[in-house]
């Protein structure tokens, strides 16, 4: 059992959830992922899983938006970065094989 998590540097999909906090209740990232580290152990995965926290922002992150998905597409991407969304949670990571380079072709 695995997620993968994704958090942001700055109408609901079929599988995808957008949660949301009000103002005043707000989490640390890193509380966020100890706390779905107890709720999923990492140590559970298969060893080819990719589980845990795949973009890490700089510096310290206050989570209020979760979106929850099934699959990262790009239309639920859109989708969560129109809901200004702080942490995007996946059950299929995103990001399963290693990247072998990222230059401006690439996009």
């Amino acid at each position: 059992m695995g997620m993968s998590l994704l958090c942001k540097g700055g109408s609901l999909l079929r599988h995808s959830k957008a949660l949301h906090t009000s103002t005043q209740l707000k989490m640390n990232l890193k509380e966020v992922v100890s706390n779905l580290e107890i709720f999923a152990p990492s140590s559970l995965a298969e060893s080819w899983d990719n589980v845990g926290l795949l973009i890490e922002p700089s510096g310290e992150k206050a989570v209020k938006t979760v979106f929850l998905t099934n699959d990262l597409t790009e239309p639920v991407l859109e989708e969560a970065i129109q809901s200004n969304t702080d942490l995007i949670i996946s059950y299929h990571p995103p990001l399963f094989r290693p990247f072998k380079r990222l230059t401006s072709k690439s996009w």
